[in-house]
């Protein structure tokens, strides 16, 4: 048997259907892509009159087709995806089997539900709003089953429903406790910091392209910008060409605990989702978060990926007392036996300038203030003695050249060594109070061992973009030499009007993640604190049941209004004029008897009568339309003010 949908309802299902799959197409694969798509249109064909009800092999065959693509496709990446991915083809098989309402409604639900599990995976509020956004299309859906009104009253009722159920959400969000998942997905977010364990020359530069947000910190206090300086991880094993965090590092990872903080001042980390486990923090900060630890290259660190962004909180205090033994000091002074021999020349010459350590590393960090060096997005390719041809050839690179040159010297002439990959500087947002970095902000640096102080850091960045320190990369955007390598959407990207959208935009997402995806039980207790003195569960559970019960019979007015409004409103007008005529209507007596004996006592006002009479059935008994309703308001505001009804 075929059932029609109306070609309203058609279209809303096919955009319904859209909304809800697109945030999966990059992940479920091109099959399963092609199958809604196909699904979709020959379910348009259906509806359209074109095509018959699919045979049950080419159901079956999809089915199967659509199996065998998820196992090849699927192992390895992870539960969620696989879930994911069979609810895709199920909702995709499921419009062909549409027959009758109750499958339509069942299509629905099963839209509504995947859409939610996208939440497991994004949680910014630009999808927060599209996933919203698609709910309420699939509402529409049956609204535009149920009904035959025109759009802009069915967007209106669409309106009303979501306002309606707006009070009952806020509770529910405000009061209701936050459980722990019952089940868990590490899988479920694939998103990183951008910064690796490995360090080529160019990496930065390519990470400078992207303005993809990498972490938010709230600061109490004002740090000038050449301080703000987030280390990340140490990299300490050098091949050549690329250095690498060190494996004893690595091992220590597994073993770091969280040791006391002592005294310093309070921040907060605000860390988007990655699967690292590496965080972002100033010199100096100890965790206070549980979860947290510290290393002995003065890291800290999560022992879980963020799945989502996390708020941290931290201690900022005198960093603890550098401790390296001698065996991994010697390691930091590690040199491949061969290759770039120039620069071990010029290392060499430089150690009999500057006896001292301190003096000579000083000299090595000022060598950069060379005018023959530049700082560019778009640096020449390297060879295979990278750091000679950097230093004497080419002079022109991004911060991970100058850093690897510097560590490279420095090692070469007997200091240890080793370079720090991080995040410097910051966008300084005054009206919430936080610095944001983006993966543009990354930056790598250089910490040389100097009796007694210890590990002591040196920017060579510095000495050749001094600008870079100050106002973050995007105040070289003025440079033409620099601004040119970073290409055109760079240079866009740094226009006043993109830098205020990305501002503003900023802004709003700090808000989304402080007071909606960070609100917990701490902000819940503090909550019920101040509307009822205490936190204790029986006040809570009392109002949050007295709120619960206001809500709900608030929706049920609600509904009950607005079915009962356009009806009460017909019956008004009617009463109306039958007052402004002033024949008393009998008990019981029907609308037409009564404009029967109106037109009996008053022929001149049968004609007119009876229109209203017709207007008021129809309103009443079949739809009360706008329209309609306007033209009996008409209707009885033309009657006479005063009839004389004959004796």
């Amino acid at each position: 048997m075929r059932w029609y949908l109306p070609r309203r309802t058609l279209v809303l299902l096919i955009v319904s259907q859209l909304m809800a799959v697109l945030p999966t197409w990059d992940r479920v694969g091109l099959v399963l892509v092609a199958v809604n798509l196909f699904c979709l249109a020959w379910c348009s064909g259906i509806c359209l009159g074109r095509f018959g009800q699919p045979p049950r092999w080419l159901l079956v065959a999809l089915a199967v087709g659509g199996a065998i693509a998820l196992g090849i496709s699927l192992p390895g990446k992870g539960v969620y995806l696989a879930m994911v991915s069979l609810l895709v083809l199920g909702y995709s098989l499921k419009v062909l089997e549409i027959k009758a309402p109750r499958d339509l409604f069942a299509l629905v639900l099963f839209g509504t539900f995947l859409l939610a599990t996208n939440l497991v995976r994004y949680q910014s509020m630009a999808m927060a709003l599209y996933l919203l956004l698609a709910a309420l299309v699939q509402l529409s859906v049956l609204l535009s089953l149920q009904n035959t009104l025109p759009w802009p009253r069915l967007m209106r009722a669409l309106g009303r429903m979501s306002l309606a159920s707006l009070p009952l959400t806020l509770l529910l969000f405000l009061l209701l406790p936050r459980l722990s998942p019952l089940w868990q997905m590490p899988d479920a977010q694939s998103g990183t910091t951008g910064l690796s364990d490995v360090m080529s020359p160019g990496d930065f530069s390519s990470l400078a392209q992207s303005t993809e947000l990498a972490f938010r910190a709230e600061l109490p206090w004002r740090p000038a910008g050449n301080s703000l300086y987030w280390r990340a991880l140490t990299l300490e094993a050098f091949d050549g060409r690329a250095w690498r965090q060190a494996d004893f590092r690595k091992a220590e990872e597994e073993r770091a605990s969280s040791p006391n903080p002592g005294q310093g001042r309070d921040w907060t980390l605000m860390m988007s989702p990655s699967s690292k486990p590496w965080l972002p923090v100033l010199d100096g900060s100890r965790p206070l978060s549980s979860g947290l630890v510290y290393t002995s290259d003065r890291r800290v660190l999560s022992k879980e990926p963020l799945a989502k962004t996390t708020q941290l909180k931290l201690r900022q205090g005198t960093p603890l007392r550098d401790k390296d033994s001698d065996a991994v000091l010697a390691f930091d002074q590690r040199l491949p036996q061969s290759g770039n021999p120039r620069t071990r020349q010029l290392a060499l010459s430089l150690r009999r300038q500057y006896p001292s350590d301190g003096a000579l590393a000083q000299a090595m960090n000022r060598y950069f203030a060379n005018p023959v060096f530049r700082y560019s997005l778009s640096p020449p390719p390297l060879g295979a003695d990278a750091v000679d041809q950097f230093l004497f050839d080419t002079q022109t690179g991004f911060c991970g050249h100058y850093a690897s040159a510097l560590a490279f010297m420095l090692r070469a002439a007997g200091v240890p060594a080793r370079v720090v990959a991080g995040y410097q500087g910051g966008q300084y947002v005054p009206e919430a109070g936080f610095y944001a970095l983006y993966q543009y902000d990354a930056h790598a640096w250089v910490e040389a061992w100097l009796p007694p102080a210890g590990w002591t850091r040196f920017d060579p960045t510095a000495q050749v973009a001094p600008t870079r320190l100050s106002q973050g990369l995007s105040g070289l955007a003025s440079n033409p030499a620099f601004s040119a390598g970073g290409g055109w959407l760079w240079q866009l990207k740094q226009q006043p009007a993109m830098k205020w959208l990305r501002y503003q935009a900023a802004l709003m997402d700090y808000r989304w993640n402080r007071w909606v995806l960070n609100y917990g039980s701490g902000q819940r207790e503090q909550l019920l604190s101040w509307l009822l003195g205490t936190s204790d569960w029986l006040p809570a559970a009392l109002l949050f049941g007295g709120l619960l019960l206001g809500a709900l019979l608030l929706m049920h007015w609600w509904t009950r209004r607005d079915r009962r409004q356009p009806l009460a409103e017909v019956s008004r007008l009617y009463l109306k004029g039958c007052k402004r005529i002033g024949l008393e209507r009998l008990p019981g007596e029907g609308a037409e008897a009564y404009a029967l004996r109106v037109a009996a006592a008053y022929p001149p006002l049968a004609a007119h009568w009876n229109h209203i009479t017709g207007l008021y059935q129809r309103l009443r008994y079949a739809q009360a339309e706008p329209a309609l309703v306007r033209e009996l308001k008409r209707r009885v505001r033309a009657l006479p003010r005063s009839v004389k009804m004959p004796t």
